[in-house]
This record gives structure tokens, sequence and C-alpha cells, in this order.
């Protein structure tokens, strides 16, 4: 005997997490209750503008703790059923997001490039999904991780983080537009070392050459 369509929906329902999927059940009650119907359900239109706004923030937070979790499809639709037209102040944060289902790919690419480590990946990633409310110090943390390699050799040489955001730079421009501020930082910050590493090199020479005409004219002044 197959279940009845309530059956069925009771049991998809009981089966998943309200505090992590709630989009999933939102989709899920929109499809039982008007299975024909279009549309954006992931928000109760009867809900003030104030409540609406709550819930999307609510809805997009949960979907950037499962962003990485999901497969192609399941993103791109839980992208597409957040509905933002309201609310424009959350174009940028939404847009984050969209980038990410549309450039999955090249997230792919990224991982698999010969110049990307564990630790730049995650620390990418984390910083492309993070709410506005946190990515400055994210951001201001994986500047600070990208610059440890100087002082302590258990962590990543900060070439490391210039050869992997050169290559982004160059070859993954959409991922590089992504998170430019942090990538960018890193790419200035190798470039003036290289810089100030060359002065530094011709002003060893200088003195060199300065120290040992001193110490053969010294010697032959005495002979």
């Amino acid at each position: 005997m197959t279940d009845s369509r309530e059956t069925e929906y009771v049991k998809r329902l009981l089966q998943m997490n309200p505090l992590e999927q709630p989009i999933e059940i939102l989709m899920l009650r929109r499809d039982f209750l008007k299975p024909r119907s279009g549309g954006r359900p992931v928000v109760d239109a009867a809900l003030s503008i104030y409540e609406r706004k709550e819930q999307t923030l609510k809805n997009m937070e949960a979907l950037r703790k499962c962003l990485w979790n999901l497969d192609d499809e399941s993103l791109r639709e839980q992208v597409e059923a957040i509905d933002i037209s309201d609310f424009p102040d959350l174009a940028i944060s939404y847009s984050r997001l969209k980038a990410v289902a549309d450039h999955r790919d090249l997230f792919q690419q990224l991982r698999q490039h010969r110049h990307c480590f564990p630790e730049f990946f995650n620390q990418f990633c984390g910083l492309v999904s993070a709410s506005p409310q946190k990515i400055t110090e994210r951001r201001a943390e994986c500047m600070e991780a990208s610059r440890k390699g100087s002082f302590d050799t258990r962590n990543r040489s900060p070439k490391d983080y210039y050869r992997i955001a050169q290559s982004i730079q160059q070859e993954l421009p959409e991922l590089y537009q992504l998170e430019k501020p942090w990538l960018s930082h890193i790419l200035s910050k190798r470039d003036a070392n290289n810089v100030f590493g060359f002065s530094e090199a011709v002003l060893a020479i200088v003195v060199l050459l300065v120290v040992l005409c001193a110490y053969y004219g010294s010697k032959m002044i005495f002979q």
C-alpha cells in the first residue's frame, strides 16, 4: 500500500531539522499546500514588512550555514527562493550568495589549483559566505593569517598567499571580484615586500663594499 500524500509530507517533515533546514521546510510546506503554485514561498506574505525582512535575514543566514554542503541544484533553488525585492539594502549580501551559486564550478577549480592550499581555501570560502556583520572581523583575521608566515614557520608564508591570490586575479577573475579587498591586500603587501627586499639587498651590498674598501685601505696604510 502506497503512502498518502499527507503521510509522505509528514514523514519528510519529521526528517528535517528546523534549525538547519528552515528554507527546505517552507518549500515543502508550499508544495504541499499549493503544489501547482509558483513564485517564492519562503516568507509568508501575510506578515508585516518588518517581519518579512526578519524572516528573510534568518533564511539567508540558514543558507550560509549549509552553503558548502548543498549540491549545485539545491543551492540554486534555495538562493532563487529568497525574495529581496522589498529589501534593496540586502542586495549586496544576496548577490554574494548568488555569485557562489552561479560560480560553483570555479570554486572547484580553485580547490584543485596547484597553488591553492586548505588554509587559504577555507578562509576564502568563509569570507565570501560571511554575513555583513561578520565580514569585517573575518577579513581582518584572514589578513593577519596571510602575514603570519613572516614570523612563524608553522604558518603558510606570505609568498604562498601571494601566489594563489595572483592566480585567482589572472585565472579566476569572477572569484577575485568576490573578495577583492583581501586578495588585493595580499598582492599589495607582497609587492611592497619585494620592493623593500630589493632595496635592502642593494644597501647591504653597498655597506659590504664600503667595509671591504675600509679593510683593505687600512691594511695598505699599516704595511
